[in-house]
C-alpha cells in the first residue's frame, strides 16, 4: 500500500491522478510477470546446470569403474559403477555390472542388472546378448532362446544371431534347430559349419537319410574330400541304402586300397546280403597285412560275430577269421575268447571249452575265461566239473560276483545247500542288489528249512524291488509249499503271472496256490496251462496230477504222476501215490 500512495501523491502534483491509476497497475503487472519469468529461466538453467553436473560425476565415476576393468579388479569396478548410478540411471552403466558380476560368476546378479539395461534400452542388440549370454552360462536355456529371439524381430540379417538361437535350440529342440539352420542357410548361403551340426543333429536323432544329404551338401563345397566320402558312404549304410554306399566304398577303395575301415564296411554290406563268401574275403584281405596290429584285426573279426545273433550261418566264416587271428597271436588270449563263443554257438562243446580252457591258462586273472568255460559245464549239467572250474577262479578272481554266484547255483544243483549258502551270501555282500542271487541264496535257505532266513532274504529282495517278479513268484510258492499266509503268496503269484503270462514256472506256482486254497478248478486250469506251455518239470507234472486227484480224475491223475516218474524215476514219494492210486 505504501508503494501505491507514493505514486498517487507523485501524479497528483503532476495533475493527472486518473490516467496514473491504469498505468501504474499495467507496469505492476508488467514487472510481475517479467520477474516471474526471470526466475523460471533461473530455476531452468540451474537445473540444466545440476544436470550436467551429475553427468559428469557419473561419468567421471563410470571412468573410474572402466579403469578397474582394465586391471582385472572387478568387484572394485561395479562399486564405481553403482556410485554412477546415484547421479545417473544410464542403461550402460546396468550392462557394465551386469558383465562384470557375469566375469564374478554371480549370476543372479548379472541376469538382475542385464535386465535393467535392456529394460531401459530394449533394441540395443548388446545389451540384450549380454543377456543372452548370462542365461546361457547359468543353463536357463528358455530365456536365451527368448533374448535372441527378439534379437531376431528386431533385425533379421545378423547371421551369427540365427547361428546362436540354433545351438539353444540344440539342448531341448532339436527339430527347432534343424529349421533354423536350413533357414539361416536359405538365407545366407551354405557354411561348413552349419552343415556340420546338421549333421550332428541328424545322427542323433537316427536319421541317417538326412545325414547322408547334408553329407552330400558338404561335398559340393569339397568335392574331393575322402573323409566326407566315407561319411557320407556310412550314413547311406545306416539308412539302409547299401547299393549306393557300395558304390562309393568301391571308389574310394581304388583311391585307398590300405584303407582298412572301407573293407571292413564292404563286408558289413556282405554280410546284411548273407553273402559269407565275399565278406570271407574282404577279410582276409586285412588280414594279410603283416603290419594290422591285433586290436584292429580283432574289431574286424567282431564285425562276423556281430551277425552271428542274426544268422548263424556265418559263425563258420568267423570262426576262420579268429583262427587266422589266433595263429597270428598265440599269445592273446582274445582271439581265444572269441573261438570259445563262436564254437558255442556252432554246438560244438569240445572246441569251445578248449578255447575257454586257453583263456584261463592265458590270462589267469581274467575272470571272463573262467565264467564262460563254467558256463559250458553248467548246461551240460557237469555239476562236479563247473564247481573244480569255478573253485580255482575263486582264488584268482576273489571279489567276482559271477564267479560266486554261478557257484553256488552248482552248489544247489548238487543239493549242497550248506556249500550254497557260503558261496551265495559272499556274492550278495559283492552286488546286494541282484535279484536272482537273491532269490538262490532264500532257496538254499528254504531246502534246509530255515524259512526265517529265507522270509528275511525275500523281504530283503521285494524292498529293492517289490516288482521283481522272480521274486515275486518264488516266495510265493514258498509260501505255498509251506501253506502259510496264502492270501499274500496268491497276490505275489498274480502279480508275478500278470508280467509273464506265459512262463510255466510262474503258472504252475499260482496254480500251486490256487490248490493249497481249495480252489482245484483255477488249479487245474493255470498247472495245465503251465504243461502246455513247455518243457514241464517233473514237479509241474506231480502238481497236475494232484490236482485231478483232488477233482476224482483219478485215470488222469494217474497218467501225470507216470510222465512225472519217467522224468524223476528216483522220486519215491510219487512212486507210493502211483501204488496207492491217491495223494
Amino acid at each position: 500500500m505504501l508503494l501505491e500512495e507514493e505514486f498517487d501523491i507523485f501524479f497528483l502534483d503532476m495533475g493527472c491522478l486518473g490516467k496514473s491509476r491504469t498505468v501504474i497497475t499495467v507496469l505492476l503487472v508488467a514487472t510481475v510477470v517479467a520477474v516471474s519469468g526471470c526466475r523460471r529461466d533461473t530455476l531452468k538453467q540451474e537445473q540444466r546446470t545440476g544436470d550436467s553436473k551429475n553427468r559428469e560425476r557419473a561419468l567421471q565415476y563410470y571412468i573410474e569403474g572402466s579403469i578397474f576393468d582394465q586391471k582385472g579388479d572387478y568387484a572394485r569396478a561395479i562399486l564405481e559403477y553403482q556410485e554412477a548410478l546415484r547421479y545417473d540411471n544410464d542403461p550402460a552403466i546396468y550392462y557394465a555390472i551386469s558383465k562384470d558380476y557375469k566375469l564374478l560368476g554371480k549370476h543372479y546378479l548379472a541376469a538382475e542388472m542385464g535386465q535393467e539395461a535392456v529394460s531401459r534400452a530394449p533394441e540395443n542388440r548388446t545389451y540384450r546378448q549380454n543377456l543372452a549370454d548370462i542365461y546361457a552360462n547359468a543353463f536357463e536355456i528358455e530365456k536365451a532362446i527368448a533374448q535372441y529371439e527378439e534379437m531376431l524381430r528386431l533385425d533379421s540379417t545378423v547371421v551369427n544371431d540365427w547361428y546362436n538361437l540354433a545351438r539353444l535350440y540344440q539342448y531341448r529342440k532339436p527339430l527347432k534347430a534343424i529349421e533354423t539352420y536350413r533357414a539361416a542357410i536359405e538365407r545366407f548361403g551354405p557354411n561348413w559349419d552349419v552343415y556340420s551340426q546338421l549333421a550332428a543333429l541328424y545322427s542323433a536323432t537316427d536319421r541317417y537319410d538326412s545325414v547322408a544329404v547334408v553329407l552330400g551338401e558338404m561335398l559340393q563345397m569339397d568335392p574331393g574330400n575322402y573323409e566326407l566320402q566315407k561319411s557320407q558312404a556310412d550314413a547311406l549304410l545306416q539308412s539302409g541304402k547299401n547299393d549306393t554306399a557300395l558304390k562309393i566304398y568301391g571308389d574310394l577303395l581304388e583311391r585307398n586300397p590300405q584303407d582298412f575301415e572301407i573293407r571292413a564296411a564292404i563286408a558289413h554290406i556282405y554280410l546284411s546280403r548273407r553273402d559269407y563268401e565275399h565278406a570271407s574275403d574282404e577279410l582276409r584281405a586285412v588280414l594279410a597285412s603283416d603290419s594290422l596290429a591285433v586290436e584292429t584285426q580283432l574289431r574286424f573279426g567282431q564285425i562276423f560275430a556281430s551277425y552271428l545273433q542274426k544268422d548263424s550261418a556265418s559263425a563258420p566264416y568267423a570262426y576262420q577269421i579268429f583262427q587266422s587271428i589266433q595263429k597270428n597271436y598265440p599269445a592273446d588270449w582274445r582271439p581265444r575268447w572269441f573261438l570259445g563263443v563262436v564254437a558255442n554257438i556252432m554246438n560244438n562243446d569240445s572246441a569251445a571249452v578248449a578255447n575257454f580252457e586257453a583263456v584261463t591258462q592265458l590270462a589267469p586273472t581274467n575272470p571272463d575265461g573262467w565264467v564262460y568255460l563254467a558256463s559250458l559245464y553248467l548246461e551240460r549239467r557237469d555239476y562236479a566239473q563247473t564247481v573244480a572250474v569255478l573253485e580255482r577262479a575263486k582264488n584268482l578272481a576273489p571279489e567276482e560276483f559271477r564267479v560266486h554266484f554261478l557257484l553256488g547255483v552248482a552248489y544247489q544243483r548238487m543239493k549242497r545247500h550248506e556249500d550254497a549258502i557260503v558261496v551265495l551270501e559272499h556274492a550278495v555282500r559283492l552286488n546286494p542288489k541282484d535279484m536272482n542271487a537273491l532269490s538262490a541264496l532264500a532257496l538254499s535257505y528254504e531246502e534246509l528249512k530255515r524259512y526265517q532266513d529265507c522270509d528275511r532274504i525275500y523281504e530283503e529282495a521285494l524292498k529293492i524291488d517289490p516288482h521283481s517278479h522272480l521274486v515275486l513268484n518264488n516266495y510265493g510258492y514258498s509260501l505255498a509249499e509251506r501253506g502259510e499266509r496264502l492270501e499274500r503268496a496268491l497276490t505275489m503269484a498274480t502279480e508275478a503271472v500278470r508280467q509273464q503270462p506265459e512262463n510255466p514256472s510262474y503258472l504252475d506256482t499260482i496254480g500251486w496256490v490256487y490248490f493249497k486254497l481249495g480252489q482245484y478248478d483255477d488249479a487245474e486250469r493255470f498247472i495245465r496251462r503251465a504243461v502246455e506251455n513247455g518243457e514241464a518239470s517233473p514237479v509241474v507234472l506231480e502238481h497236475l496230477g494232484d490236482v485231478y486227484a483232488k477233482l476224482g480224475k483219478k485215470d488222469k491223475a494217474l497218467e501225470f504222476w507216470r510222465k512225472a516218474l519217467e522224468r524223476d524215476s528216483s522220486n519215491q514219494q510219487l512212486k507210493d501215490k502211483i501204488e496207492r492210486g491217491s495223494i
